[in-house]
């Protein structure tokens, strides 16, 4: 009898196991169009448009190119043909072209670049613009640093950065010149990523790198991935797309260790976080997981996206408003991965489509 009741208590076990996987996923939801005012498609963009940093003039940085070879197998082949490359949009001037920018120095010949989340140190005094991009070329994962020549719009390379801890590294967020908090999405790469993620291990973390060496400092997460920072740097935020879509806000300490202050879930699996002037949070989110996962294996297959803007209603971060911006089944882009905001308008990128662009009028 009792091997009868293990039995059945295994089975309930596994069954419940099932259905989180499948309520995280997205199997049981449906999408319903909507916009915020009139959305197109931005020329000049076709291989990913997977994270966006706006600098306050109204120029925008787009990686664009990204790898999926450390995450799964079974890709669309299409995938491993893309370019990598740094775009730029003028918010200024939306009706013309994502531009590339060109690169100068070795990266390119020696390391290739194939990016993923990006982020920016201006310095307030120079307004030195310094891009720090997650880089995945075989077989590590590595930060470059950039300088911007705001003259010539052209990319210096500074220099690679590599740690025997970036090892899945998703994003960063600048805290200064040299150095940087990070995420890295998962433990294993391949076939253990699928495994991983089937039995729901926490083996994503946070850590920070204070310009000479790398340290975790937050452990034990489901998919840590978005992160970025209150305009005067003191609040951290980060995704934890495996945790039932949700998005931690921490304290940031004199140490760079980080103490919570609140979660939220917003029932889809939101990617990057966009912060904008006023300190209100852009996300860009995959509503739908596994119809993403079915678009990565064949790119032909759309994919739903979906922007949710969270509005804090005061300074302790414990009230607000959650909101969603647009809802799309795929048709307009594919994949969303980030929402990034500017004066009224946005720029919708995704991890391997196009990049559309919005007015908002209301939502």
């Amino acid at each position: 009898m009792w091997k009868k009741l293990l039995f059945i208590g295994f089975l309930a076990i596994f069954a419940r196991h099932i259905f989180l996987i499948a309520q995280i996923m997205g199997i049981f939801k449906t999408i319903h169009n909507h916009k915020p005012g009139p959305c197109r498609v931005v020329p000049g963009i076709v291989n990913g448009s997977e994270d966006i940093y706006v600098l306050p003039n109204g120029l925008a940085f787009i990686s664009s190119g990204i790898s999926m070879e450390h995450y799964t197998e079974g890709n669309d082949p299409r995938i491993r043909q893309f370019e990598g490359g740094i775009y730029r949009f003028d918010f200024n001037k939306p009706d013309e072209e994502a531009k590339l920018i060109p690169i100068e120095g070795d990266v390119l010949k020696n390391n290739g670049l194939r990016p993923h989340g990006l982020d920016v140190w201006q310095d307030g005094k120079t307004e030195k613009v310094r891009l720090f991009v997650v880089n995945h070329y075989a077989p590590v994962d590595v930060i470059e640093v950039f300088d911007f020549d705001q003259e010539r719009i052209v990319l210096k390379h500074h220099k690679t950065i590599k740690d025997k801890l970036f090892y899945s590294v998703n994003d960063v967020a600048a805290t200064g010149p040299d150095s940087f908090y990070f995420t890295n999405d998962g433990y294993h790469h391949g076939i253990k990523r699928v495994f991983e993620g089937l039995l729901m291990r926490a083996w994503s973390n946070i850590g920070y790198y204070d310009g000479k060496e790398a340290k975790i400092i937050m452990d034990g997460g489901h998919g840590f991935n978005g992160i970025n920072m209150s305009p005067d740097k003191k609040i951290v935020y980060v995704n934890e797309v495996l945790a039932g879509g949700a998005m931690h806000i921490w304290q940031r300490e004199s140490d760079n260790s980080l103490s919570l202050i609140e979660s939220m879930k917003f029932d889809s699996l939101c990617d990057n976080v966009f912060v904008d002037e006023a300190g209100d949070i852009w996300q860009g989110c995959h509503p739908i997981g596994h119809m993403f996962q079915s678009h990565a294996q064949n790119l032909s297959l759309p994919s739903p996206s979906q922007v949710i803007n969270v509005k804090f209603l005061d300074k302790s971060r414990k009230r607000y408003e959650i909101s969603e911006v647009l809802s799309n089944d795929g048709s307009l882009v594919s994949g969303s991965s980030v929402a990034a905001y500017y004066k009224g308008t946005m720029l919708i990128g995704t991890v391997l489509d196009k990049m559309a662009y919005c007015k908002i009028v209301a939502f």
